[in-house]
């Protein structure tokens, strides 16, 4: 069974963080190497390289791939410009 190098989770009213904490911890047991975590509410990203957060972006800071999505930049805060 695969895992995906990247995951991305995007949180949603009805998520708690225990049930959070147990995705994430599971994604790196199957050798995933890089977690986001979207907070649509407070405009932010959590990255994780492991179960504990090691980045927490939002505003100006530039959410990157990494070695993982090479190239990969963007703003945080293009991340949530209402359409």
């Amino acid at each position: 069974k695969g895992s995906p190098d990247l995951a991305v989770e995007i949180l949603s009213p009805s998520d708690t963080m225990e049930n959070l904490h147990e995705k994430i911890v599971e994604y790196f047991e199957n050798d995933t190497k890089l977690v986001w975590v979207i907070n649509p509410e407070e405009q932010v990203i959590l990255v994780y390289h492991s179960p504990r957060p090691d980045k927490l972006l939002a505003g100006s800071d530039i959410l990157n791939g990494e070695d993982i999505f090479t190239g990969f930049t963007l703003p945080v805060s293009e991340l949530f410009v209402e359409l």
